[in-house]
């Protein structure tokens, strides 16, 4: 039933008037609400582990911890957010044991399968850095395949840090360069995103030839 329901909000959250309440524009105008609110770390934290458990889109999250904290406090806070969401649906994924998980899942995540059977960092890491699986499927089959927990955490950090800290200084500036229109800070922020883009290219294909 946990199973079902993970996999209904997944489908809910892309084909259903609920995709609508992770608009972007959504998103920002709550998390401006958020900054001046004395408990917004305990919200943001606690809006990581539902948010996992209902397959809101990580970096949905990460751009709104960045809005509400900035980019310092804001990859602090979206690195410790994940990690809890990480940890609650791994332990999802190993009670419910791999054979369960392997039924409810089907062919479609076969290739994290595969990886996560290699149970080691960079295999985790990997899954971290590149988009072929939604942030809590990753989770709960590493939970599922019984993931060694050290391997786990390194590789979860070393694929989620990157991430994190590069939309931390993208949203950053990107709301500067609304705020403070000019040359300098739009282009700032097209290198930022051309750095992006090769950074991900590089990978990919650092990756594809490794493997």
């Amino acid at each position: 039933m946990i199973l079902v329901v993970l996999f209904g909000m997944a489908a809910a959250w892309k084909w259903t008037p609920l995709a609508n309440q992770i608009d972007i524009r959504k998103v920002s105008a709550w998390a401006l609400g958020l900054r001046n609110n004395p408990a917004r770390p305990v919200v943001i934290l606690a809006a990581y582990v539902i948010g996992s458990l209902l397959l809101v889109p990580i970096t949905v999250l990460i751009i709104a911890t960045a809005i509400v904290f900035g980019p310092i406090l804001g990859s602090a806070y979206a690195l410790a957010g994940c990690f809890l969401g990480a940890g609650v649906t791994y332990a999802v994924g190993y009670f419910l044991g791999r054979d369960f998980v392997r039924q409810i899942t089907g062919p479609k995540w076969k290739r994290v399968e595969n990886k996560i059977g290699q149970t080691g960092i960079i295999a985790v890491a990997t899954l971290r850095l590149l988009p072929v699986a939604p942030f809590t499927i990753v989770n709960v089959i590493s939970g599922a395949f019984q993931v060694p927990i050290r391997d786990y955490i390194i590789g979860s950090f070393l694929g989620l840090a990157p991430g994190i800290l590069l939309i931390n200084l993208f949203t950053h500036q990107f709301v500067r360069a609304i705020r403070n229109p000019g040359m300098g800070s739009f282009l700032l922020l097209g290198g930022l995103m051309v750095i992006s883009a090769l950074g991900i290219l590089w990978l990919r294909r650092k990756i594809a030839t490794d493997g």
